[in-house]
């Protein structure tokens, strides 16, 4: 008598299949990142030697570098376990400089910063990259910075403000290089339909190598706002009134049609804006209305009247 034996099998349910799928998912996608190519920065502390004689460092020497490597995931994981990193010694005696030895290029020493990662990578960039010098008696002067800005706005939009942050900059060099130099201007900037804020980081140009910024950018931020029309309505005060005559307008006030940003609506201070007349303008018993104190941001689309009639009246 034959006998057969079934072997059963329990299938995963549902909930077992869809965390396994997970776990796959998640182990693939992994061993993607892993080998796939990234850029990170990283800081590698810096301790310079040999300093150049005769010479002064434009500005403080720098605590660490910001290195930029491209390598695999996994490489840049495992650069990453060294850190932090010992400090990097750069000997000015063995670092590349132009000929007169004012401008150090730390980029010349990626062999030693590779060391110090203990792995082959593919090093972008050092930052700074540059250490600048000026001879002992070299000097500096403070500068203002401009902004050539060519925009136009969006309908029914306008700045507010426009800012440059810092306004003005150091300058070191020989003073025969930097005595006729009191503004630098940066690139300029194109902005077409402007309607909401904006804000960059805008790079100085220096044409003269001899003479090396403090700071190479400044930040350019503009502040937009949308224009609000409104009317306001003002009382005409009377100039050049003779004490022993009473004067009476027809009308006494004026109306004032203005735009102003959506900011500073709420902000006017009617009491700031002024409208007169003067009697030394009297003309075939009219007299023309004049409009001053206008702050700035506000801007008039029209009033009425433009002229107004008077009455003179004699005191008792």
């Amino acid at each position: 008598m034959n006998t057969t034996k079934q072997i059963k099998i329990n299938k995963p349910n549902k909930l077992s299949a869809f965390f396994i799928c997970i776990i796959i998912a998640t182990i693939l996608w992994l061993l993607h990142s892993l080998n796939t190519v990234y850029t990170k920065q990283f800081a590698i502390p810096v301790e310079f030697i040999n300093y150049p004689h005769h010479k002064m460092m434009i500005n403080e020497a720098p605590k660490e570098l910001s290195v930029s490597v491209k390598a695999s995931g996994l490489k840049l994981f495992l650069i990453g376990l060294n850190e932090p990193f010992s400090a990097l010694q750069v000997d000015f005696n063995d670092t590349k400089s132009n000929q007169s030895r004012n401008r150090f290029y730390l980029s010349s020493n990626i062999g030693n910063i590779q060391k110090l990662l203990k792995l082959k990578a593919d090093i972008k960039s050092v930052y700074p990259d540059t250490i600048a010098f000026i001879n002992s008696a070299g000097t500096q002067k403070e500068v203002a910075v401009k902004v050539p800005l060519f925009i136009k706005y969006a309908q029914g939009y306008v700045a507010t403000s426009v800012k440059i942050e810092p306004n003005k900059v150091l300058i070191n060099g020989e003073e025969a290089d930097i005595q006729n130099i009191d503004t630098l201007y940066t690139s300029p900037i194109y902005l077409n339909n402007l309607k909401s804020n904006f804000s960059k980081n805008v790079s100085i140009s220096n044409s003269n190598s001899r003479i090396v910024l403090n700071k190479n950018t400044v930040e350019l931020t503009i502040s937009i706002d949308k224009l609000i029309e409104r009317e306001v309505t003002l009382n005409l005060h009377i100039e050049n009134e003779e004490p022993t005559f009473k004067y009476v307008l027809f009308p006494s006030k004026v109306k004032l049609k203005l735009t102003t940003s959506f900011n500073k609506l709420s902000d006017i201070d009617t009491t700031i804006l002024k409208a007169n007349v003067n009697l030394k303008q009297k003309k075939n018993n009219k007299l023309p209305v004049n409009l001053s104190s206008m702050p700035s941001g506000i801007n008039i689309i029209d009033y009425y009247p433009k002229e107004v009639e008077f009455l003179i009246i004699k005191k008792k």
